[in-house]
């Protein structure tokens, strides 16, 4: 997302989808970008202090947990079986030309 608010920022064309937000995209983009930056940094914070294991907040192990799993399963196989949404929409294009014709 954020790749693709810096290219619009830009003034870069980007291929768009089925679905455009039209003048209000890029607004929503960059408070989705705020939003997820502010949720990620106060997430961890611990809603009592001092902290102890029954009022500790484990959202911030979990989500680094999931995070590094993720990062993990990409890196040993992620990359080979994925293909991403303008890839896999030229072979579905090809695939229906090929039934058609």
């Amino acid at each position: 997302m954020i790749f693709f608010t810096l290219a619009k920022l830009r003034g870069d064309n980007i291929p768009f989808g089925p679905f455009r937000l039209g003048r209000f995209g890029l607004p929503i983009n960059i408070f989705a970008i705020v939003y997820a930056v502010f949720i990620a940094i106060f997430l961890p914070f611990p809603p009592f202090v001092p902290v102890t294991a029954a009022n500790m907040n484990y959202g911030g192990p979990v989500i680094g947990f999931v995070i590094l799993f993720a990062i993990l399963d990409w890196f040993i196989s992620g990359r080979k079986r994925f293909k991403g949404p303008i890839e896999r929409a030229e072979i579905e294009k090809e695939d229906r030309n090929e039934t058609n014709a």
